[in-house]
C-alpha cells in the first residue's frame, strides 16, 4: 500500500513539475516532462492538451524577434493569435491559461522596457502597451501610461475602456464606471468587451442580446442607456464650458444625422447623449439652438419604453 501512495505522489510530483513549467513559459522543459510523464502515465487525455499548448507557444514564440522594436508588438500579436487558436480554447484550459497569461505578458512588459517604449506607444492597431501593465497588476502604472495615451488619442474608447478596466482592478468602481461611460459616449461598438473587467456590464450586455433581441452590437450601444437607468452608471456632469459646448454640437450633428438617414444605432446614441444633456440641465439653458422638452422628445421617440423607464429612473434618483 505504501509503495503505490509513493508511485501516486510520484506520478503527481511530475504532473506538478510540468504544469508550473509551461505557465512559467520555460516551455521545453514542460514539452520534455509531460513527453515522460506520457511515457510513465499513459491515459490522461489532458496531457496531449498541455502539450498542444507547450507546442504552439514554443512555435510562436520561437518565430518573434529576440530584440529591438518589433519584438513588443509581434510578441501581442501572437498572443491574440494564441487566445483564439484551438489549443488554448480546449475544455479545461481555462485556468492554465490565466497562469499563461501572466507570465507572458511580463515577458512583453520586458521587451518593452528594453526598447524602450513610451507610455503613448501601441503594441498593436487599438492595444496600448498600458494594457500591458494592466495584465501584469501594475494598476497604478497602466493608469499613468493610458491617460498619457488618451493625451494623444482623445477619442479612442478602447483606450478608455481598459482605463476603465485598471480603476475597476484598483478597487475603484465608481470612477471606473466614469470611465467606461466616456468609453461608450465615444463609441461602445470598439470597447474590448471580452475583456472587460466590470462583471455586471458584461452580464447587462448579455441579458440585452438574448432578452431584449437587440443583438451583439445594437446590445452595445444600448447598454450604457440600460447601465444608467439600472443604476450601474451615475449620472455624467460636464463642468467645463467649452466640454459641454463641444457635446451640444455633436448631439446636434448626430441629431441632423439620425433625421436624414435614421438607424438603430444612431438612435441608441442619441438617446444616450439625451441622458447626459438632461443630467446638465442648468447649462442647457444657457445654449442657443438646443431645448430640454425637444431632447426629451427625442429620447421618448427613440425608445418608448426605455424613455418610461429612465422617467422612473430619475423621479426615483430626486
Amino acid at each position: 500500500m505504501s509503495e503505490q501512495l509513493l508511485l501516486f505522489q510520484d506520478e503527481y510530483a511530475l504532473l506538478n513539475d510540468a504544469v508550473r513549467s509551461l505557465a512559467a513559459l520555460d516551455l521545453d522543459s514542460a514539452f520534455t516532462t509531460f513527453q515522460r510523464y506520457r511515457n510513465l502515465y499513459r491515459g490522461n487525455g489532458d496531457i496531449d492538451k498541455m502539450m498542444a499548448i507547450a507546442a504552439f507557444l514554443r512555435q510562436g514564440l520561437s518565430a518573434c524577434p529576440e530584440t529591438g522594436p518589433d519584438r513588443p508588438g509581434r510578441l501581442f500579436a501572437f498572443w491574440r493569435a494564441f487566445e483564439s487558436s484551438p489549443e488554448a480554447m480546449q475544455p479545461g484550459s481555462k485556468d492554465i491559461i490565466s497562469r499563461i497569461r501572466l507570465s507572458f505578458f511580463r515577458l512583453l512588459v520586458r521587451a518593452a522596457e528594453d526598447v524602450p517604449l513610451p507610455d503613448s506607444a501601441y503594441l498593436y492597431h487599438n492595444i496600448p502597451i498600458g494594457y500591458a501593465y494592466l495584465q501584469t497588476g501594475q494598476y497604478d502604472r497602466a493608469i499613468r501610461s493610458l491617460q498619457t495615451c488618451l493625451i494623444t488619442t482623445p477619442d479612442n474608447a478602447a483606450v478608455y475602456g481598459y482605463l476603465g478596466d485598471a480603476y475597476f482592478l484598483r478597487g475603484e468602481t465608481d470612477v471606473a464606471r466614469q470611465v467606461y461611460l466616456a468609453a461608450c459616449l465615444i463609441e461602445p461598438e470598439t470597447v474590448d468587451w471580452e475583456h472587460l473587467q466590470d462583471g455586471a456590464l458584461r452580464e447587462l450586455l448579455a441579458e440585452l442580446a438574448e432578452e431584449e433581441g437587440y443583438g451583439e452590437a445594437l446590445s452595445r450601444q444600448w447598454l450604457p442607456s440600460h447601465a444608467y437607468i439600472q443604476g450601474v452608471f451615475g449620472p455624467k456632469k460636464i463642468r467645463l464650458k467649452d466640454e459641454f459646448v463641444a457635446f451640444v454640437d455633436g448631439y446636434l450633428d448626430l441629431k441632423r444625422a439620425y433625421a436624414h438617414a435614421p438607424s438603430a444605432a444612431q438612435a441608441a446614441r442619441l438617446f444616450l447623449k439625451g441622458i447626459v444633456l438632461c443630467d446638465n440641465e442648468p447649462s442647457l439653458r444657457l445654449i442657443k439652438g438646443i431645448d430640454f422638452a425637444e431632447v426629451r422628445r427625442e429620447m421618448k421617440a427613440a425608445n418608448v419604453p426605455l424613455f418610461v423607464a429612465y422617467l422612473r429612473c430619475i423621479e426615483h434618483r430626486t
